[in-house]
């Protein structure tokens, strides 16, 4: 089982078609509906709960941010990406992380 949390400024609009856009990614991988478990939520929620996944997936600009990048530093997978919406580039990030070989 992957689970990869997906979070946006508010935690609706962005987060929502990237967790659309990360499954995608998934199935483009390999991964089954029944492997999976992404969520979305907003940026404030994330930084409590990004433990409790795999993967933390966010825009590039807030990837980059201070907070995003201490839980970074503290070997915890921030994937940061520039189009949301793309599953390829979404996939690419994951198995960059060594989440999917």
């Amino acid at each position: 089982m992957i689970k990869i949390l997906c979070a946006c400024a508010s935690g609706s609009g962005s987060s929502l078609m990237m967790e659309m856009a990360c499954k995608k990614a998934l199935k483009s991988l390999g991964v089954a509906d029944g492997e999976m478990q992404v969520q979305h939520c907003p940026l404030g929620e994330a930084k409590g709960q990004y433990k409790n996944y795999d993967a933390l997936l966010v825009g590039k600009n807030f990837s980059e941010s201070p907070d995003f990048v201490k839980i970074a530093q503290n070997g915890y997978p921030v994937l940061g990406v520039r189009n949301m919406l793309s599953p390829v580039e979404i996939a690419q990030a994951i198995k960059d992380a060594g989440l999917i070989q």
